[in-house]
């Protein structure tokens, strides 16, 4: 009796264990099938690789960017999700590039530029360009399905108190805020998701430059 008794709560034990496990091997064959829709495209797409704590990029399959993942916090989680597109990109001070005005004959008449002497090169016109030093370090991807992930940098070691104030307010609201919001969502009959990613700043920029609005990824959930 003892022993019928043992392997029942051993069986009861297992249980759980063999369940998690079917559920992740269901998930990597559905994100290695999508994975190879993307791939066949020949085009940039990314993996959110939670569990593994990266980001990938990757054209055809060949990983050409691995990003580190810092810490990882999260709010809900969508129930079926593998493939996504990028349909919104939102930051909290987005990347400007001066404007280039074009006369329609009607400003006043400004002066040349003085022609360069004789031996010397003409000096090439100043035209900003976008880098990637110019990328934002906080911003939301927002997915098609409304979920966010949103991409923080660490505090920088030079950051002034003003920051420094930012940026733990932001860290410990998300207790307080991310509640409220999930219940606002409920009562529309919306769910809530969203993922916190913490990365390095000069990694949170290269994702910013390459993610653009439209582009596919895949999500690893944890």
């Amino acid at each position: 009796m003892r022993f019928i008794a043992a392997l029942l709560l051993t069986f009861l034990l297992w249980m759980p264990a063999a369940a998690d496990e079917l559920a992740e091997l269901a998930q990597t064959n559905r994100l290695l099938q999508a994975e190879y829709e993307l791939a066949k495209s020949e085009q940039l797409y990314f993996i959110f690789d939670l569990q593994a704590s990266q980001i990938l990029f990757k054209v055809s399959g060949v990983a050409v960017a691995r990003l580190p993942i810092l810490s990882l916090r999260s709010w809900g989680r969508p129930a079926d999700g593998i493939a996504y597109t990028l349909k919104k990109r939102s930051a909290r001070k987005e990347p400007e590039r001066e404007q280039i005005a074009i006369p329609d004959g009607k400003e006043e008449a400004k002066p040349q530029p003085v022609p360069p002497k004789p031996g010397e090169p003409p000096k090439a016109p100043e035209v900003q360009a976008l880098e990637i030093t110019d990328m934002p370090t906080e911003y939301v991807l927002e997915l098609n399905d409304g979920t966010l992930l949103t991409v923080r940098a660490t505090l920088a070691e030079d950051a002034d108190f003003k920051e420094k104030l930012r940026h733990y307010l932001d860290k410990y609201s998300w207790f307080v805020t991310r509640p409220l919001i999930s219940i606002s969502h409920h009562r529309q009959g919306n769910a809530y998701n969203e993922m916190l990613l913490t990365l390095p700043a000069r990694e949170a920029r290269m994702l910013y430059w390459s993610f653009q609005e439209g582009g596919r990824c895949l999500v690893r959930w944890p």
